[in-house]
C-alpha cells in the first residue's frame, strides 16, 4: 500500500471516529441507567421488606428531616449534633429535596444514583487522563469504566444503603476529569462537593492534588498547592475546630484505634495481632479484586498504587466491624486512588505499548465475572436470598403506626426506624428507651448491628407490667403507649 493510501485511510479512521465519539460515552451511561435500577431495585426490595436496618438509613433519614424542619444537624440516635459525629454538609441538598418529598426513598436514590455515576464519571476522567493520539483509549475507557457499577465493592455500598460517601466517588471522578480538561470553576466546585460528602474525603482530594500536579492541564497544573490548602483547610477547620465544637470534644472513633497502644484489654497488642489485622483475607480479597477489575493497570504505576496503602490501613487497623474487612460502604475511599492508578499505568502501558481495541474490550469480561462471583446484590453470588425476599410490610406497618401521635417520641425495632424516623425523637428498641415513648415491635423483626438481641427480649418480657398499655396488635405489628401513672 503506497503512503497515500496509508494517509488516506489513517484519515478515513480518524472521520468515523470523530463521526461516532458519542458511541464511547453512549456505553458507560447506558451501563449506568441499568446499574442505577438494578441497585435502587435491590434497596427497596429490603426497605419495603422490612430488612433495612436503622443504623444508617433511619440515622441519616431522622437527620435530613431535621433540616427541613429547622432542626439543625440534630439526631436523637445519639442524642447530639450530627455535624459532631461526621462532617456531611451534603445534607443540606438532600433536606431541600426532601422538603417536597420527605421519605427515606429520597436517600435511597442519591445514593444509588451516585454509585451507579462512577461508571460515567470513570469513563470522562479516563478518556482525559489516557493519551489522546492513540486509538486504543477511548476503548480502553469505555472496557474500565463499564462494568465499575457493578463492582462487588460497589454493591457493598449499595448493600449499606445510603451514605454520603456513595456521591463522593463520581464527584471526585468528575472534578479529576474537569482538572485534567482545565476546567477550573467546574473542578473547584466538584472538589467542594466532595468535600461537603464527609470528612474522610479530605483524602480523596489530597490524591486529586498530587494528581494535577502530575498531569493537570496547565492553568490548573501551576495552582495544585491550592487544591492541597482547600483539602487541609477542611480538615483543620471542618475537623478540628466545627467537629470538635459540636462533640464537645467528646466520642471520636479514634477509639477503635486504641487497641494499637495497648488501651483495650480485650484485644492483646502484639506484632502477630497486627499482622493478622494488616492481612485480613477479606480486606486483602476485596481490594486484589478492585485491582483485578481494572485490568491488572495499578500495578503498572506502583508509586499511584502506593497511596491505597493510608485509607487501608485506617480501616484494616480498626476494631470496627465491618470496616476492617473493607464491607460495606468503608471500602469506598479506597476506590479513588486504586482508580488514579489505574489511569496512570494505563496511560504508561498505551504510550509505550500498541493495544488493539478488541484487546482492550477484552477487560470488561473478567471485572464483569469478578462482580458475578464475589457481589452481594442478587443475582450475585454471594447475595443474601433471605434479605431480598421478604414481602412489603410497609403498608401493614403504616397503619400500625397510625395510632402514634405525630411527632410522639418512638422507640421501634431497627428495621422499622426506617419509616418512622420523621420525628424529633426516634430511636432503635430498647435503647435509650424512657417512659415518654410509644414501643412498635414486630414479631418478625430482622435484626442486626448495635442491637443487643438479649437486652431486646429482656424488655420485651418487662412490657406488659412496664405501666404501658398495648394499644394495636394485628398479630405482627405490635403498638405499645407510653408509661402511664
Amino acid at each position: 500500500m503506497t503512503v497515500d493510501a496509508l494517509r488516506m485511510a489513517g484519515t478515513q479512521r480518524a472521520r468515523v471516529g470523530s463521526e461516532a465519539w458519542w458511541v464511547f460515552p453512549a456505553v458507560p451511561l447506558l451501563t449506568a441507567a441499568l446499574a442505577f435500577a438494578w441497585i435502587l431495585r435491590a434497596e427497596l426490595q429490603r426497605a419495603y421488606g422490612l430488612t433495612a436496618l436503622g443504623w444508617d438509613l433511619a440515622y441519616d433519614q431522622q437527620v435530613v428531616w431535621e433540616i427541613t424542619q429547622g432542626h439543625g444537624f440534630y439526631s436523637s440516635f445519639a442524642r447530639a449534633n450530627f455535624l459532631g459525629i461526621h462532617l456531611e454538609p451534603i445534607f443540606l441538598v438532600l433536606a431541600a429535596v426532601e422538603k417536597l418529598w420527605p421519605s427515606p426513598i429520597v436517600l435511597l436514590i442519591f445514593g444509588s444514583a451516585g454509585l451507579a455515576a462512577t461508571g460515567p464519571a470513570a469513563y470522562f476522567f479516563f478518556r482525559a487522563l489516557l493519551p489522546a493520539d492513540r486509538p486504543a483509549s477511548p476503548w480502553l475507557a469505555v472496557a474500565l469504566a463499564a462494568p465499575i457499577p457493578f463492582w462487588a465493592a460497589i454493591q457493598e455500598a449499595g448493600g449499606d444503603f445510603f451514605h454520603p460517601e456513595n456521591m463522593a466517588l463520581a464527584l471526585a471522578l468528575l472534578a479529576g476529569w474537569a482538572g485534567l480538561r482545565g476546567r477550573r470553576v467546574a473542578m473547584w466546585s466538584l472538589c467542594i462537593l466532595t468535600l461537603s460528602c464527609k470528612e474522610d474525603q479530605v483524602y480523596t482530594i489530597g490524591v486529586l492534588a498530587l494528581l494535577m500536579r502530575a498531569y493537570g492541564a496547565p492553568e490548573v497544573r501551576k495552582h495544585w498547592r491550592f487544591i492541597l490548602y482547600l483539602g487541609g483547610a477542611w480538615f483543620l477547620i471542618g475537623t478540628g475546630l466545627v467537629q470538635q465544637h459540636f462533640r464537645d470534644y467528646g466520642y471520636t472513633d479514634i477509639v477503635y484505634y486504641r487497641w494499637l497502644i495497648g488501651l483495650n484489654p480485650d484485644v492483646p497488642v502484639s506484632a502477630l495481632a497486627v499482622l493478622e489485622a494488616l492481612f485480613r483475607p477479606g480486606a486483602v480479597l476485596m481490594v486484589a479484586g478492585i485491582v483485578a477489575s481494572l485490568g491488572a493497570l495499578p500495578l503498572l504505576a506502583p508509586r499511584w498504587l502506593l497511596l491505597v496503602i493510608p485509607p487501608y490501613l485506617a480501616n484494616v487497623l480498626s476494631e470496627h466491624v465491618p470496616q476492617n474487612v473493607l464491607h460495606l460502604h468503608y471500602v469506598m475511599l479506597l476506590l479513588f486512588p486504586l482508580i488514579v492508578a489505574a489511569g496512570v499505568g494505563g496511560r504508561w502501558l498505551l504510550e509505550h505499548r500498541a493495544m488493539a481495541p478488541a484487546t482492550a474490550l477484552a477487560l470488561i469480561v473478567p471485572a464483569l465475572v469478578i462482580a458475578f462471583v464475589t457481589g452481594s446484590l442478587p443475582p450475585s453470588l454471594n447475595a443474601s436470598t433471605y434479605l431480598y425476599s421478604r414481602p412489603n410490610a410497609v403498608a401493614q406497618l403504616t397503619d400500625a403506626a397510625a395510632v402514634i401521635p405525630a411527632g410522639a417520641p418512638v422507640n421501634a425495632d431497627s428495621a422499622l426506624d426506617v419509616w418512622l424516623a420523621n420525628r424529633h425523637q426516634i430511636n432503635d428498641f430498647p435503647d435509650m428507651l424512657d417512659a415518654s415513648c410509644y414501643v412498635v415491635i414486630d414479631r418478625q423483626a430482622y435484626l442486626g448491628g448495635p442491637t443487643h438481641l438479649d437486652k431486646r427480649q429482656q424488655e420485651l418480657e418487662a412490657l406488659p407490667t412496664s405501666g404501658r398499655s398495648l394499644l394495636y396488635d394485628d398479630g405482627r405489628f405490635e403498638v405499645w403507649s407510653p408509661v402511664t401513672d
